[in-house]
């Protein structure tokens, strides 16, 4: 199978994909020409078809494999493949496994870390509330397959579970150095912040946003989660409520993040940050496993850090040698080999 993160320009690719998105344009000569978002599991790229567009375009719906023939060729610091033909493929000839990507982390596992979260939660009102969520067999299932993000983050199954333990694990580490910060608070609040994506995003051929949550988003989804929970546990404090439903309404930061309110007390403050934290370095390691492709030390242009990304060898060194092998000079290749070398024989020099 050729898959998209590992094409290279002048590839001819013969390959079935998952059409996420579908228009017939008009370019500046006149011309018209079918434009696609192609994805699988590793990826996605742009497919242009210059011949017989309209046409084509009638053989298809958005959402449908596709089998395309064409050549992978660098646009613009991007690749995109220059299709010569297109055919729809039935649903019941692919494998489905090919177009879904999963959680490097055990699913069973990760659920276990969030008992043993729970287990160690010192509130009672706070333990009720979150075995309320566990004992949910609706939402934890939910939740097990749960991206955290249709394309910006942890967009695949179970993202939004490991997301969430991120937060919960960076969470445990901040709270040591502020000993006024309420930890059990804190922990919840990491858990609580982005349940509303169970409501919000869809998992079939791929990620998609639900019709509530086109129209409600998971800052409202969740609030109301929160809620219905909180009146099913009688005796649970106003107050605690009240920081809960906060937590959950400021964890974006800011207004024009979507944000109803922003963070006012330390927890929510800390919640919005490594939120973001986690968002966008899996953002910036998805993106130079994605781009392992292109040539030179930066990655294309990337919309959610608004900036282009340094593929230091440090950073490429973590994905693999074929990424190294294309941004670190011979000369310092040389260096580490002759460092490593130093080190096994215990001989590094003291400024190092």
């Amino acid at each position: 199978m050729q898959t998209i993160a590992a094409l290279k320009e002048g590839d001819w690719v013969e390959e079935t994909f998952l059409c996420t998105s579908k228009q017939v344009s008009t370019a500046k000569n006149g011309a018209t020409y079918l434009s696609l978002k192609l994805t699988d599991k590793t990826g996605e790229i742009d497919g242009r078809l210059w011949d017989n567009a309209d046409d084509v375009a009638g053989r298809f719906e958005k959402d449908d494999f596709v089998r395309i023939k064409g050549i992978a060729a660098n646009y613009q610091g991007s690749m995109q493949i220059k299709m010569k033909t297109l055919e729809k493929v039935d649903d019941s000839r692919v494998d489905i496994a090919n177009f879904l990507e999963c959680s490097k982390r055990d699913i069973n596992e990760m659920i276990g870390e969030l008992h043993k979260m729970t287990a160690g939660l010192s509130n009672d009102h706070l333990k009720r509330l979150m075995d309320s969520f566990l004992k949910d067999a609706a939402f934890m299932e939910a939740l097990k397959r749960t991206p955290a993000a249709k394309t910006l983050h942890h967009n695949f199954i179970g993202g939004l579970l490991e997301h969430v333990l991120e937060l919960v694990s960076l969470a445990k580490d901040v709270a040591k150095h502020f000993p006024s910060v309420d930890l059990d608070v804190l922990l919840v609040g990491a858990f609580l912040h982005d349940i509303g994506k169970v409501k919000e995003l869809s998992v079939r051929k791929s990620i998609e946003y639900t019709t509530e949550g086109r129209l409600i988003g998971h800052i409202s989804l969740g609030y109301e989660m929160i809620v219905e929970k909180i009146h099913t546990l009688p005796g649970f404090p106003a107050e605690l409520t009240m920081l809960l439903k906060h937590i959950m309404l400021s964890h974006h930061g800011e207004y024009e993040f979507g944000s109803p309110k922003r963070p006012k007390i330390q927890e929510a403050i800390i919640i919005n940050y490594l939120d973001d934290l986690s968002a966008k370095i899996n953002n910036f390691q998805a993106t130079l496993k994605k781009e392992n492709i292109a040539e030179g030390a930066w990655t294309g242009y990337s919309k959610m850090h608004e900036r282009y990304l340094y593929r230091h060898a440090a950073y490429a060194e973590a994905e693999g040698s074929e990424i190294l092998d294309k941004v670190t000079p011979a000369s310092d290749k040389q260096k580490k080999a002759t460092l490593a070398g130093k080190e096994a024989s215990g001989k590094l020099p003291l400024d190092i």
